[in-house]
Protein backbone atom coordinates (compact mmCIF):
# COMPACT_ATOMS: atom_id res chain seq x y z
CA UNK A 1 0.00 0.00 0.00
CA UNK A 2 3.62 2.29 0.12
CA UNK A 3 5.74 2.15 -2.82
CA UNK A 4 9.19 2.74 -2.35
CA UNK A 5 9.51 6.50 -3.42
CA UNK A 6 6.47 7.73 -1.15
CA UNK A 7 7.85 5.40 1.90
CA UNK A 8 11.37 7.04 2.02
CA UNK A 9 9.79 10.62 1.83
CA UNK A 10 7.63 9.77 4.55
CA UNK A 11 10.87 8.55 6.56
CA UNK A 12 13.25 11.77 5.34
CA UNK A 13 10.44 13.57 7.04
CA UNK A 14 11.63 12.45 10.33
CA UNK A 15 14.49 13.31 9.82
CA UNK A 16 14.32 16.48 12.22
CA UNK A 17 14.68 14.01 15.54
CA UNK A 18 18.01 13.01 14.90
CA UNK A 19 20.31 15.87 15.97
CA UNK A 20 20.64 16.44 19.53
CA UNK A 21 17.20 18.22 19.96
CA UNK A 22 15.99 14.85 19.04
CA UNK A 23 18.00 13.39 21.95
CA UNK A 24 16.95 16.02 24.49
CA UNK A 25 13.18 14.95 23.37
CA UNK A 26 13.85 11.29 23.99
CA UNK A 27 15.50 11.99 27.68
CA UNK A 28 12.70 14.30 28.74
CA UNK A 29 10.05 11.61 27.32
CA UNK A 30 11.61 8.51 29.00
CA UNK A 31 12.59 10.27 32.25
CA UNK A 32 9.32 12.06 32.25
CA UNK A 33 7.15 8.77 31.72
CA UNK A 34 9.54 6.08 34.33
CA UNK A 35 9.23 8.60 37.17
CA UNK A 36 5.55 8.60 37.48
CA UNK A 37 5.88 4.82 36.11
CA UNK A 38 8.38 3.98 38.44
CA UNK A 39 6.36 5.79 41.68
CA UNK A 40 3.49 3.51 41.00
CA UNK A 41 5.68 0.45 40.52
CA UNK A 42 7.42 1.36 43.81
CA UNK A 43 4.07 1.96 45.60
CA UNK A 44 2.70 -2.03 44.70
CA UNK A 45 6.32 -3.28 45.96
CA UNK A 46 6.13 -1.30 49.51
CA UNK A 47 2.33 -1.33 50.21
CA UNK A 48 1.04 -4.51 48.75
CA UNK A 49 1.01 -8.18 49.44
CA UNK A 50 -0.77 -8.52 52.68
CA UNK A 51 -4.23 -9.56 53.75
CA UNK A 52 -5.11 -6.35 54.71
CA UNK A 53 -3.85 -4.83 51.03
CA UNK A 54 -3.20 -7.15 48.59
CA UNK A 55 -3.62 -4.67 45.66
CA UNK A 56 -3.70 -1.01 44.76
CA UNK A 57 -6.92 0.68 44.11
CA UNK A 58 -6.17 1.44 40.12
CA UNK A 59 -7.99 -0.84 37.33
CA UNK A 60 -5.51 -3.40 36.85
CA UNK A 61 -7.07 -4.64 40.23
CA UNK A 62 -10.27 -5.91 38.30
CA UNK A 63 -7.72 -7.87 35.20
CA UNK A 64 -5.36 -9.48 38.32
CA UNK A 65 -8.42 -10.40 40.46
CA UNK A 66 -10.46 -11.83 37.20
CA UNK A 67 -7.23 -13.58 36.47
CA UNK A 68 -7.04 -15.48 39.93
CA UNK A 69 -10.36 -16.46 39.36
CA UNK A 70 -9.91 -17.79 36.07
CA UNK A 71 -7.25 -19.67 37.31
CA UNK A 72 -9.09 -21.32 40.07
CA UNK A 73 -11.25 -22.54 37.27
CA UNK A 74 -14.20 -20.50 37.95
CA UNK A 75 -14.18 -17.91 34.79
CA UNK A 76 -17.53 -17.07 35.12
CA UNK A 77 -17.22 -15.76 38.87
CA UNK A 78 -15.37 -12.87 37.74
CA UNK A 79 -18.63 -11.35 36.29
CA UNK A 80 -19.38 -11.41 40.27
CA UNK A 81 -18.85 -7.76 41.81
CA UNK A 82 -18.54 -9.41 45.06
CA UNK A 83 -16.30 -11.71 44.67
CA UNK A 84 -13.85 -9.62 42.36
CA UNK A 85 -14.14 -7.00 45.68
CA UNK A 86 -13.21 -9.81 48.17
CA UNK A 87 -9.87 -10.27 46.07
CA UNK A 88 -8.40 -7.11 45.13
CA UNK A 89 -10.13 -5.71 48.95
CA UNK A 90 -9.96 -2.09 47.32
CA UNK A 91 -12.39 0.63 47.33
CA UNK A 92 -14.91 -1.99 47.25
CA UNK A 93 -18.01 0.22 47.20
CA UNK A 94 -17.25 1.63 43.83
CA UNK A 95 -18.41 -0.10 40.52
CA UNK A 96 -15.49 -1.79 38.27
CA UNK A 97 -16.89 -4.69 36.98
CA UNK A 98 -15.26 -7.44 34.61
CA UNK A 99 -16.33 -6.10 30.92
CA UNK A 100 -14.30 -8.48 28.55
CA UNK A 101 -14.60 -11.42 26.07
CA UNK A 102 -13.22 -14.90 27.32
CA UNK A 103 -10.60 -14.73 24.82
CA UNK A 104 -9.07 -11.99 26.83
CA UNK A 105 -9.83 -13.52 30.29
CA UNK A 106 -7.90 -16.82 29.19
CA UNK A 107 -4.95 -14.54 27.77
CA UNK A 108 -4.06 -13.02 31.16
CA UNK A 109 -5.19 -15.93 33.70
CA UNK A 110 -1.38 -16.56 34.11
CA UNK A 111 -1.14 -13.31 36.21
CA UNK A 112 -3.28 -14.61 38.97
CA UNK A 113 -0.51 -16.82 39.68
CA UNK A 114 2.05 -13.63 40.46
CA UNK A 115 1.18 -11.25 43.17
CA UNK A 116 -0.57 -7.74 42.78
CA UNK A 117 3.26 -6.01 42.41
CA UNK A 118 5.04 -8.57 40.38
CA UNK A 119 2.01 -9.26 38.11
CA UNK A 120 1.47 -5.24 37.45
CA UNK A 121 5.28 -5.33 36.69
CA UNK A 122 5.33 -7.65 34.58
CA UNK A 123 2.06 -6.35 32.59
CA UNK A 124 4.01 -2.82 32.44
CA UNK A 125 7.16 -4.02 31.06
CA UNK A 126 5.42 -6.13 28.49
CA UNK A 127 3.21 -3.08 27.32
CA UNK A 128 6.65 -1.03 27.24
CA UNK A 129 8.03 -3.72 24.60
CA UNK A 130 5.30 -3.89 22.81
CA UNK A 131 5.01 -0.08 21.91
CA UNK A 132 8.79 -0.33 20.89
CA UNK A 133 8.89 -3.54 18.85
CA UNK A 134 5.39 -1.74 16.92
CA UNK A 135 6.69 1.59 16.58
CA UNK A 136 10.10 0.16 15.57
CA UNK A 137 8.63 -0.13 11.31
CA UNK A 138 7.80 3.31 11.76
CA UNK A 139 10.43 5.71 12.52
CA UNK A 140 13.27 5.26 9.95
CA UNK A 141 15.89 4.23 12.52
CA UNK A 142 15.68 7.57 14.12
CA UNK A 143 16.86 6.14 17.69
CA UNK A 144 15.67 9.47 19.64
CA UNK A 145 12.32 9.40 18.01
CA UNK A 146 11.99 6.07 18.45
CA UNK A 147 12.56 6.64 21.68
CA UNK A 148 10.31 9.36 22.63
CA UNK A 149 7.10 7.63 20.57
CA UNK A 150 7.98 4.03 23.20
CA UNK A 151 7.92 6.56 26.54
CA UNK A 152 5.66 8.86 25.39
CA UNK A 153 4.11 10.66 28.00
CA UNK A 154 0.14 9.46 26.22
CA UNK A 155 1.09 5.88 27.77
CA UNK A 156 0.43 7.48 31.44
CA UNK A 157 -2.93 6.72 31.85
CA UNK A 158 -2.72 3.18 31.29
CA UNK A 159 0.86 2.31 32.70
CA UNK A 160 -0.03 4.08 36.01
CA UNK A 161 -3.02 2.34 36.62
CA UNK A 162 -2.29 -0.96 34.32
CA UNK A 163 -4.80 -0.52 31.89
CA UNK A 164 -4.31 -2.51 28.31
CA UNK A 165 -4.52 0.26 25.85
CA UNK A 166 -0.88 -0.35 25.39
CA UNK A 167 -1.36 -4.02 24.28
CA UNK A 168 -4.37 -3.13 22.14
CA UNK A 169 -2.23 -0.11 20.34
CA UNK A 170 0.86 -2.51 19.24
CA UNK A 171 -1.43 -4.80 17.82
CA UNK A 172 -2.96 -2.28 15.57
CA UNK A 173 0.28 -0.93 14.74
CA UNK A 174 1.25 -4.08 13.57
CA UNK A 175 -1.79 -4.54 11.81
CA UNK A 176 -0.94 -1.22 10.05
CA UNK A 177 2.93 -2.45 8.73
CA UNK A 178 1.77 -5.50 7.69
CA UNK A 179 -0.95 -3.44 5.40
CA UNK A 180 1.34 -1.34 4.33
CA UNK A 181 3.94 -4.24 3.24
CA UNK A 182 0.79 -5.95 1.64
CA UNK A 183 0.94 -9.28 3.84
CA UNK A 184 -2.78 -9.16 3.42
CA UNK A 185 -3.44 -11.97 6.39
CA UNK A 186 -1.20 -11.13 8.50
CA UNK A 187 -3.02 -7.87 9.06
CA UNK A 188 -6.13 -10.08 9.25
CA UNK A 189 -4.89 -11.67 11.82
CA UNK A 190 -3.58 -9.23 13.86
CA UNK A 191 -7.04 -7.23 13.33
CA UNK A 192 -9.27 -10.29 14.42
CA UNK A 193 -7.31 -10.39 17.43
CA UNK A 194 -8.27 -6.84 18.32
CA UNK A 195 -11.47 -7.99 18.63
CA UNK A 196 -9.94 -9.26 22.15
CA UNK A 197 -10.99 -5.07 23.32
CA UNK A 198 -13.07 -4.56 20.57
CA UNK A 199 -14.66 -1.50 21.27
CA UNK A 200 -12.02 0.64 20.21
CA UNK A 201 -11.83 -1.30 16.77
CA UNK A 202 -15.62 -0.15 15.14
CA UNK A 203 -13.68 2.06 12.14
CA UNK A 204 -11.41 -0.65 10.88
CA UNK A 205 -13.79 -2.44 8.85
CA UNK A 206 -14.14 0.57 7.39
CA UNK A 207 -10.34 1.02 6.46
CA UNK A 208 -10.49 -2.43 4.79
CA UNK A 209 -13.71 -2.49 2.67
CA UNK A 210 -12.12 1.56 1.81
CA UNK A 211 -8.75 -0.31 0.59
CA UNK A 212 -10.68 -3.45 -0.74
CA UNK A 213 -8.13 -5.19 1.51
CA UNK A 214 -10.35 -8.70 0.49
CA UNK A 215 -8.27 -11.05 2.07
CA UNK A 216 -7.36 -9.01 5.62
CA UNK A 217 -11.37 -8.62 5.78
CA UNK A 218 -11.76 -12.70 5.79
CA UNK A 219 -8.41 -13.63 7.75
CA UNK A 220 -10.11 -10.99 10.49
CA UNK A 221 -13.29 -12.59 10.36
CA UNK A 222 -11.92 -16.34 10.76
CA UNK A 223 -9.28 -15.03 13.66
CA UNK A 224 -12.09 -13.23 15.32
CA UNK A 225 -13.93 -15.97 15.31
CA UNK A 226 -11.56 -18.45 16.97
CA UNK A 227 -10.50 -15.99 19.80
CA UNK A 228 -13.85 -15.90 20.70
CA UNK A 229 -15.18 -19.33 19.59
CA UNK A 230 -11.90 -21.13 21.43
CA UNK A 231 -11.89 -19.68 24.76
CA UNK A 232 -15.92 -19.94 24.89
CA UNK A 233 -15.12 -23.95 25.05
CA UNK A 234 -13.23 -22.93 28.26
CA UNK A 235 -15.64 -21.25 29.97
CA UNK A 236 -18.89 -22.01 28.60
CA UNK A 237 -21.43 -20.48 26.98
CA UNK A 238 -22.99 -19.17 29.93
CA UNK A 239 -20.26 -16.54 29.70
CA UNK A 240 -21.73 -14.48 26.44
CA UNK A 241 -25.37 -13.36 28.52
CA UNK A 242 -23.18 -12.61 31.56
CA UNK A 243 -20.88 -10.60 29.39
CA UNK A 244 -23.73 -8.89 27.59
CA UNK A 245 -26.03 -8.04 30.91
CA UNK A 246 -23.06 -5.94 32.69
CA UNK A 247 -22.16 -4.31 29.44
CA UNK A 248 -25.80 -3.00 29.40
CA UNK A 249 -25.57 -2.51 32.97
CA UNK A 250 -22.36 -0.33 32.70
CA UNK A 251 -23.22 1.28 30.09
CA UNK A 252 -26.37 2.69 31.66
CA UNK A 253 -24.48 3.84 34.85
CA UNK A 254 -22.17 5.76 32.60
CA UNK A 255 -25.18 7.62 30.88
CA UNK A 256 -25.89 8.85 33.75
CA UNK A 257 -22.59 10.08 35.24
CA UNK A 258 -20.66 10.89 32.30
CA UNK A 259 -21.00 14.32 32.90
CA UNK A 260 -18.96 14.51 36.09
CA UNK A 261 -16.30 12.03 34.71
CA UNK A 262 -13.21 13.99 34.27
CA UNK A 263 -10.94 11.38 32.81
CA UNK A 264 -13.49 10.40 29.78
CA UNK A 265 -12.05 12.85 26.93
CA UNK A 266 -13.97 12.09 23.96
CA UNK A 267 -17.20 14.13 22.05
CA UNK A 268 -19.70 12.31 24.08
CA UNK A 269 -17.57 13.74 26.94
CA UNK A 270 -17.56 17.24 26.14
CA UNK A 271 -20.87 17.76 25.22
CA UNK A 272 -22.25 16.79 28.44
CA UNK A 273 -19.50 18.92 30.22
CA UNK A 274 -21.19 21.64 27.70
CA UNK A 275 -24.43 20.72 29.25
CA UNK A 276 -26.21 19.01 27.09
CA UNK A 277 -28.44 16.65 28.11
CA UNK A 278 -26.63 13.01 28.40
CA UNK A 279 -29.14 11.38 25.96
CA UNK A 280 -29.11 13.86 23.37
CA UNK A 281 -25.54 13.45 23.84
CA UNK A 282 -25.73 10.04 23.21
CA UNK A 283 -27.74 10.49 20.11
CA UNK A 284 -25.06 13.22 18.83
CA UNK A 285 -22.37 10.74 19.55
CA UNK A 286 -23.55 8.59 17.35
CA UNK A 287 -23.68 10.90 14.27
CA UNK A 288 -20.24 11.82 15.01
CA UNK A 289 -19.16 8.15 15.00
CA UNK A 290 -21.32 7.54 11.59
CA UNK A 291 -20.00 10.81 10.28
CA UNK A 292 -16.18 9.20 10.92
CA UNK A 293 -16.66 6.15 9.32
CA UNK A 294 -17.65 7.65 6.23
CA UNK A 295 -14.33 10.08 6.90
CA UNK A 296 -12.09 6.54 7.25
CA UNK A 297 -13.96 4.99 3.90
CA UNK A 298 -13.07 8.06 1.95
CA UNK A 299 -9.36 8.21 3.07
CA UNK A 300 -8.60 4.63 2.76
CA UNK A 301 -10.59 4.37 -0.62
CA UNK A 302 -7.79 7.34 -2.18
CA UNK A 303 -5.50 6.36 -4.53
CA UNK A 304 -3.75 10.09 -4.06
CA UNK A 305 -2.93 10.24 -0.55
CA UNK A 306 -0.19 8.59 1.18
CA UNK A 307 -0.60 5.37 3.52
CA UNK A 308 0.78 7.61 6.73
CA UNK A 309 -2.09 10.05 5.88
CA UNK A 310 -4.76 6.96 6.00
CA UNK A 311 -3.42 5.62 9.53
CA UNK A 312 -3.36 9.05 10.83
CA UNK A 313 -7.21 9.91 9.93
CA UNK A 314 -8.06 5.88 10.86
CA UNK A 315 -6.60 6.74 14.63
CA UNK A 316 -8.18 9.79 14.83
CA UNK A 317 -11.66 8.93 13.75
CA UNK A 318 -11.23 5.84 16.35
CA UNK A 319 -10.72 8.34 19.04
CA UNK A 320 -13.22 10.79 18.01
CA UNK A 321 -15.75 7.51 17.50
CA UNK A 322 -14.90 5.87 20.64
CA UNK A 323 -18.94 6.56 22.84
CA UNK A 324 -16.99 5.89 26.62
CA UNK A 325 -13.60 7.19 25.55
CA UNK A 326 -11.05 7.11 28.70
CA UNK A 327 -7.84 8.89 28.99
CA UNK A 328 -5.85 6.05 28.83
CA UNK A 329 -7.54 5.30 25.57
CA UNK A 330 -5.97 8.55 24.15
CA UNK A 331 -2.54 6.45 23.81
CA UNK A 332 -3.48 6.24 20.01
CA UNK A 333 -2.68 10.31 19.69
CA UNK A 334 1.00 9.34 20.10
CA UNK A 335 0.74 7.24 17.11
CA UNK A 336 -1.22 10.14 15.15
CA UNK A 337 1.15 12.62 15.75
CA UNK A 338 3.85 9.99 14.10
CA UNK A 339 1.69 9.62 11.10
CA UNK A 340 0.68 13.47 10.47
CA UNK A 341 4.87 13.65 10.94
CA UNK A 342 5.18 10.56 7.99
CA UNK A 343 2.51 12.00 6.05
CA UNK A 344 3.75 15.55 5.83
CA UNK A 345 0.73 17.29 7.81
CA UNK A 346 2.58 18.40 10.48
CA UNK A 347 6.12 20.22 9.35
CA UNK A 348 9.30 21.04 10.99
CA UNK A 349 7.91 24.52 12.01
CA UNK A 350 6.81 25.96 15.50
CA UNK A 351 2.77 25.25 15.49
CA UNK A 352 3.04 22.29 13.95
CA UNK A 353 5.54 21.08 16.37
CA UNK A 354 3.54 22.64 18.84
CA UNK A 355 0.72 20.07 17.76
CA UNK A 356 3.06 17.39 18.11
CA UNK A 357 3.85 17.81 20.99
CA UNK A 358 0.26 18.23 22.19
CA UNK A 359 -0.54 15.02 20.67
CA UNK A 360 3.08 13.33 22.25
CA UNK A 361 1.41 14.41 25.78
CA UNK A 362 -1.89 12.90 24.48
CA UNK A 363 -3.64 12.26 28.10
CA UNK A 364 -0.48 12.43 30.14
CA UNK A 365 -1.18 15.79 31.95
CA UNK A 366 -4.32 14.30 33.26
CA UNK A 367 -2.72 11.41 35.13
CA UNK A 368 -0.17 13.41 36.27
CA UNK A 369 -2.12 15.78 37.58
CA UNK A 370 -4.01 12.82 39.41
CA UNK A 371 -1.31 12.93 42.00
CA UNK A 372 0.06 16.75 41.21
CA UNK A 373 -3.96 18.26 41.35
CA UNK A 374 -1.93 21.25 39.88
CA UNK A 375 -4.84 22.45 38.36
CA UNK A 376 -8.92 22.00 37.31
CA UNK A 377 -8.63 17.96 35.44
CA UNK A 378 -11.69 19.23 33.55
CA UNK A 379 -8.85 21.98 31.37
CA UNK A 380 -6.98 18.76 30.70
CA UNK A 381 -9.34 16.48 29.30
CA UNK A 382 -12.03 16.67 26.91
CA UNK A 383 -12.38 20.26 26.33
CA UNK A 384 -8.58 20.02 24.91
CA UNK A 385 -8.05 16.63 23.32
CA UNK A 386 -12.07 16.56 21.64
CA UNK A 387 -10.48 19.88 19.77
CA UNK A 388 -7.59 18.37 19.27
CA UNK A 389 -8.63 15.65 17.91
CA UNK A 390 -10.91 16.93 15.57
CA UNK A 391 -8.02 19.59 14.05
CA UNK A 392 -6.28 16.36 13.29
CA UNK A 393 -9.36 14.81 11.37
CA UNK A 394 -9.56 18.52 9.24
CA UNK A 395 -5.90 18.21 8.40
CA UNK A 396 -6.38 14.80 6.75
CA UNK A 397 -9.38 15.55 5.34
CA UNK A 398 -8.28 19.14 3.75
CA UNK A 399 -4.87 17.09 2.55
CA UNK A 400 -7.58 14.50 0.96
CA UNK A 401 -9.55 17.26 -0.86
CA UNK A 402 -6.18 18.63 -2.02
CA UNK A 403 -5.10 15.44 -3.21
CA UNK A 404 -8.21 14.26 -5.51
CA UNK A 405 -6.95 16.99 -8.32
CA UNK A 406 -3.68 15.54 -8.64
CA UNK A 407 -3.74 12.54 -11.04
CA UNK A 408 -3.78 8.88 -8.99
CA UNK A 409 -0.68 7.00 -8.09
CA UNK A 410 0.47 4.25 -6.19
CA UNK A 411 0.39 4.93 -2.12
Amino acid sequence: MQDAASRQAADARLAVFAGRGGFWFAAVSVLLTMTFVLAVLTSALTTTGTPEQPALAIDFKVFWAAAQLALSGDGLAAFDQDQLNALHATKTDARMPWLYPPGYLLLIAPLGAFSFAHALILSTALSLICMALAFRPFVAGVPPLWMALTFAPAFLPALMIGQNSLFWMAGLLAALAALRAQRWVLAGICIGCLTLKPQLGLMIPFALLGAGAWRSIVAAAVTAALVAGLPTLVYGTGYWPLLAQAIAEQGAVMLQSIAGVELMVGPLSLLTMSGVEPRLALRLQWAITAACAVCVLLLWRSRNISFDAKAAGLLTAMLLSSVYMWYYEAALMAGIALFLMRAGLLKAAPLPLAVFVALWLGGGLLAMNVFLKLVDQSLLGAVVLTPLLGVCLILCLAHLASARRAPARPV
